[in-house]
């Protein structure tokens, strides 16, 4: 009987999943909330430049990437904005954004 291998997709959802949870704390940190879900909207919560480029400054520390504004803008639940950071982590263009 051979291992069982975790397959590439269970992985990414893992990983994602862990995204997701610590994108919601530097959310929660940054807007000075707490048990925020993935439907919550950055704009209905206060967020505003400041707050984003606070949020945008953790990204980067966290995973190297060096996002612009507009990223956090036009996706404004975390859910939208978790599948967006994924996105450019993997070099593909987020939706809302011209490639």
């Amino acid at each position: 009987m051979q291992p069982t291998d975790h397959s590439d997709g269970e992985q990414r959802n893992m990983s994602k999943q862990r995204m997701a949870t610590t994108i919601t704390s530097f959310w929660e940190r940054a807007l000075g909330e707490e048990n925020l879900t993935l439907d919550d909207n950055f704009f209905d919560l206060g967020g505003d430049s400041l707050t984003a480029a606070k949020i945008l400054a953790l990204i980067q520390r966290e995973y190297g990437l060096q996002a612009e504004l507009h990223l956090i803008f036009n996706n404004p639940t975390i859910e939208e904005f978790v599948e967006a950071v994924d996105e450019e982590l993997a070099g593909v263009a987020p939706r809302g954004e011209d490639a």
